[in-house]
């Protein structure tokens, strides 16, 4: 006997072996029983759900015997089919026979008794190919057949099909099967063949497979013909293109960290070695969903791609809305890009706007002008100028987080994080905000604090129809959380947004914002994005000295809402009595 490929070896023999199309057995099996048989069928779906197999399945228990629940195997019905013999099933292939001819055929034979079981079944497989023609001709006995006739039609594109014909059919829909049922099906199999197999490996053919098991088996087929000993991840990998979630994880890591030279040199080099663009792109695309799924409920139950801890780092490294554009652009390229050829350059142009890249290092030539000194007098009259405002805190003006992180002593750094403390932030005079603090409270930062804010973070949309509360939602919009500690929460955000969100009013509205409508007890602090940098090596530097502490937040006192007694009261007074 000549060797025969997995899928046509393990295609289904009986109902309980269809795999992932319950309610359609069940269905089809309670019509034989309850003697309630159509005469039309329109079976539907993608390619390798099972059609062609429940349409011969079916074929098969219309004409058994003895069917219950399964068919009998032992009447001459039975054993005919088994053989493939059986007279009064006949399969036509609609994509090779398409023409009217085909079905003038069919038309004349319909009238013809079967010859060995109760009724004659017409498969017609790929029925969507068929002309107009030939669905014209097919038609009338379509809608009228003789009571000993079933026609089952069998198509991936029921689009494409007359609506006249569909009208005539009982149609039922295949579904894509899932992924832990083709596991389940697969690893059976394996045992069965007495392979051995890994199940990351068995993992990565079922996401292959896309929800088709003929697919998925061979797949199977393919990965065994390339090494017999049995199925590997490492061997997926080399046939089809595939990357490691830790080397999709590594790329993400650089684009995050602007590291553009080295994220497309990383790029290069799994597609040198074979990676699958395209692939690369869905996959990285499959992470981030994955990523923002978990932080909604860190529930870890819908994760696909990534692990609950890579699923933590992600968020702890980016915000929500970095995720977001990363997917916005992800999904451009995939939509847009329809050429293979040219892919890898534009998924390069999609890491570099992920990156949010805005300028190269490279500095142009600028030639020295002779009259350089000239200006020199105009400079010092803008200091001279400014003399009058600066003068009384000259050193103070001039200080820069560089020198308070670096180069001041533990004295003065416990004395910086208390004028901090004491003194209100974000006035007219101070434009910018001790980051030496805020590296501080970054001390009692964690993952967790992180990622339950972000949750909260993600509800500003909520607020953006809200006339009361829009506010809120205007003074964040353009914001990107970047960290969360115990008491407070730092975002990044533009240069105005930043001085106005430090400024006393504002942070005072929007800790009370936060307590009243959320119950988070925490004060927001914005940063600059160039401040993002020096913010990290200052945490750096602390987290190095055991003796530092964090220091305490001074929250803001919330007023209580009046209630609308203390309104009318404040109005007109303490007599609130109306006369009759």
């Amino acid at each position: 006997m000549s060797y025969q490929v997995l899928y046509r070896t393990y295609r289904p023999a009986r109902f309980s072996e269809v795999v992932g199309q319950d309610y359609v057995v069940k269905t089809l099996k309670n019509a034989i029983k309850l003697n309630k048989i159509a005469h039309a069928y329109l079976f539907a779906g993608p390619r390798g759900t099972g059609k062609t197999s429940v349409a011969k399945l079916f074929a098969k228990a219309v004409n058994c015997d003895d069917f219950d629940e399964e068919s009998c195997d032992s009447c001459k019905s039975c054993l005919a089919f088994n053989e493939n013999t059986h007279p009064d099933i006949i399969e036509l292939d609609a994509a090779s026979n398409n023409g009217v001819e085909e079905i003038r055929n069919i038309v004349e034979q319909v009238n013809y008794a079967p010859i060995l079981g109760r009724y004659k079944v017409y498969i017609i497989d790929e029925v969507h190919m068929l002309s107009v023609n030939a669905f014209n001709a097919l038609l009338k006995t379509l809608e009228e057949p003789p009571a000993h006739v079933i026609f089952i039609l069998a198509t991936t594109d029921p689009q494409k099909i007359i609506p006249t014909v569909l009208s005539r059919c009982q149609r039922y829909n295949f579904s894509k099967i899932t992924n832990f049922d083709m596991k389940r099906k697969m690893s059976e199999i394996l045992k069965k063949e007495g392979i051995e197999y890994e199940d990351k490996a068995i993992d990565e053919v079922a996401i292959l497979a896309e929800g088709g098991m003929r697919d998925a088996l061979s797949i199977l087929e393919q990965v065994l013909s390339y090494n017999d000993k049995g199925v590997f991840m490492e061997d997926i990998r080399k046939i089809f293109g595939l990357s490691s979630t830790e080397e999709k994880l590594g790329l993400l890591s650089l684009v995050h960290q602007n590291n553009i030279t080295q994220a497309i040199s990383s790029l290069r080099e799994m597609y040198q070695s074979g990676v699958d663009a395209r692939r690369l792109a869905v996959d990285l695309l499959e992470i981030l969903k994955d990523a923002l799924i978990y932080s909604d409920d860190a529930d870890d139950k819908l994760l696909t791609r990534i692990s609950k801890i890579q699923a933590m780092d992600l968020l702890n490294e980016n915000s929500s809305r970095t995720l977001l554009n990363d997917i916005e652009c992800l999904k451009d390229v995939l939509m847009n890009s329809n050429s293979r050829q040219n892919f890898l350059s534009y998924l390069e142009l999609c890491l570099i706007r992920m990156s949010g890249f805005e300028g190269g290092k490279v500095q142009p030539i600028i030639k020295e002008e002779p009259k350089a000194e000239e200006t020199k007098p105009a400079v010092e009259e803008e200091k001279t100028e400014a003399e009058p405002e600066t003068a009384v805190q000259p050193a103070q003006e001039e200080e820069t987080p560089e020198e308070n992180s670096i180069e001041e002593n533990e004295a003065v750094t416990e004395e910086i994080i208390a004028r901090a403390t004491e003194e209100p932030l974000g006035s007219k005079e101070e434009s910018t905000i001790d980051i030496r603090y805020l590296a501080s409270l970054l001390l009692g930062a964690s993952k967790d604090e992180k990622i339950s804010d972000a949750i909260i973070y993600n509800k500003l949309e909520l607020y953006k129809h809200e006339a009361d509360k829009r506010k809120f939602y205007e003074l964040l919009n353009r914001t990107e959380l970047f960290a969360s500690a115990k008491d407070a929460i730092i975002i990044v955000t533009n240069d105005i947004e930043a001085d106005n969100i430090n400024s006393k009013e504002t942070r005072d509205y929007l800790y009370g914002f936060l307590v009243n409508e959320f119950g988070l007890d925490k004060v927001i602090y914005a940063i600059k994005a160039s401040q993002q940098k020096e913010l990290v090596e200052t945490y750096r530097e602390l987290v190095k000295d055991k003796n530092n502490i964090v220091p305490a937040v001074e929250k803001p006192v919330i007023k209580k809402e009046r209630t609308n007694e203390e309104k009318l009261r404040e109005l007109f007074g303490d007599d609130l009595r109306v006369e009759e």
